[in-house]
């Protein structure tokens, strides 16, 4: 999933929060949980630049595309500790809610990314990545230019699954906004 579909996941998963648990929170505390939301879902990824570093590539080809999910930023267990951490130690309802948002926006990630792609879901007991829809994605983008890339990327990524369901959640999280802009 691209950063825009994650960024609207993790905004909804912290509305979601939100409405149910209903804190005692201003309006401003409210929209800033809004903003950590959609971050937490994001700041799994802050390792795609370390990838692309270490693949020297705006790429990565056959042999280093599941690189990046296999990085520590790529698994739960080390967002679901500190995340709980900070909701059971805090002192204040707004440090609360901020754990329970860090640990539903991360997880909104992780939970998209296991649709097609995997995420190491056990470890440190095991290294396998675990997706709901294993399809075997393998692909080989290639394009001699910037633009030739990003023209066979988007003739792949249109027939993913992965892509409607971003697709939904952006349209979702636009509407949501709109209504709270109100």
């Amino acid at each position: 999933m691209l950063p825009p579909g994650h960024v609207a996941a993790g905004f909804l998963s912290a509305q979601a929060l939100l409405q149910i648990i209903k804190p005692d929170l201003s309006v401003t505390q409210d929209h800033s949980l809004l903003w950590w939301g959609a971050f937490w879902s994001f700041a799994p990824d802050l390792d795609t630049f370390w990838a692309f570093i270490k693949v020297k590539a705006l790429y990565y080809n056959q042999k280093d595309n599941s690189i990046h999910r296999q990085f520590l930023t790529h698994i739960p267990l080390l967002w679901l500790i500190p995340a709980l951490l900070i909701h059971f130690l805090a002192q204040s309802q707004y440090w609360r809610m901020f754990g329970l948002v860090m640990l539903a926006g991360s997880w909104s990630h992780f939970l998209l990314d296991s649709l097609e792609y995997g995420v190491m879901w056990l470890w440190p007991f095991n290294r396998h990545v675990w997706a709901f829809k294993n399809s075997g994605i393998k692909h080989q983008l290639s394009g001699d230019t910037f633009w030739a890339y990003w023209k066979n990327f988007l003739k792949y990524y249109l027939k993913r699954l992965t892509f409607y369901c971003e697709a939904a959640a952006i349209l979702t999280a636009a509407a949501v906004l709109i209504q709270l802009i109100k």
